[in-house]
């Protein structure tokens, strides 16, 4: 039991709290998921502080644990290799887009889900240089598979290579608009969008 975990059993057997085997077991396994996150937390913002400084290719692992200021052994116990980092940063960020691209407002009001789109891009752009920078694509973060292809997979033909295309599409039109410089706002860029992409989502409802 490490010392965070010990302490807060020490302290609830302090004030007379008789703590079970499994009420302790329940505090330190708690404790080390909140450990591990802090860890994964410290290691995330150290490669994205390191980017900034040097090319992702000349990174190595011992700088960067060395920056988020923890061991060799907490690196491996959370991560395989620093693609692994990035790889997460940009999964949390595709299944942001992901959750809105379940939301009802898709279909009945395009235009507000185009525009929270862009504003995800707009407030996540640090975490996107860093996946521009380094190469990682939209399909390398899900297997090959595209967005639609996980939540909407299906056996017809037709619909699947519109789904396909449409998001295709989209994604460039995301990807010029954020390496130009992001000066259109989100509700112009969602209005280019509903006018291009307004008959696809029509066929696909």
């Amino acid at each position: 039991m490490d010392f965070v975990a010990r302490k807060m059993v020490d302290t609830m057997q302090s004030e007379n709290k008789t703590l079970t085997e499994l009420q302790k077991k329940e505090v330190l396994r708690m404790n080390n998921k909140e450990s591990n996150q802090l860890t994964r937390e410290c290691l995330q913002l150290a490669l994205i502080h390191l980017m900034a400084d040097k090319p992702y290719e000349k990174i190595t692992v011992s700088e960067i644990v060395r920056r988020a200021g923890v061991s060799r052994t907490a690196f491996y116990r959370n991560y395989t290799d620093k693609e692994d980092i990035l790889n997460e940063l940009g999964r949390k960020l595709i299944e942001s887009i992901s959750e809105l691209t379940e939301r009802p407002e898709l279909h009945e009001a395009p235009k507000q889900w185009f525009a929270d789109v862009f504003r995800i891009v707009r407030e996540n752009k640090d975490i996107i240089v860093l996946l521009d920078q380094a190469g990682i694509q939209q399909r390398d973060l899900f297997s090959g598979k595209s967005i639609a292809e996980l939540l909407y997979p299906t056996k017809d033909t037709e619909r699947k290579y519109m789904q396909l295309a449409a998001e295709a599409a989209f994604f460039q039109i995301l990807i010029s608009w954020f390496r130009d410089g992001m000066h259109e706002d989100e509700e112009y860029m969602a209005g280019i969008c509903v006018d291009i992409f307004d008959g696809i989502l029509k066929k696909l409802v």
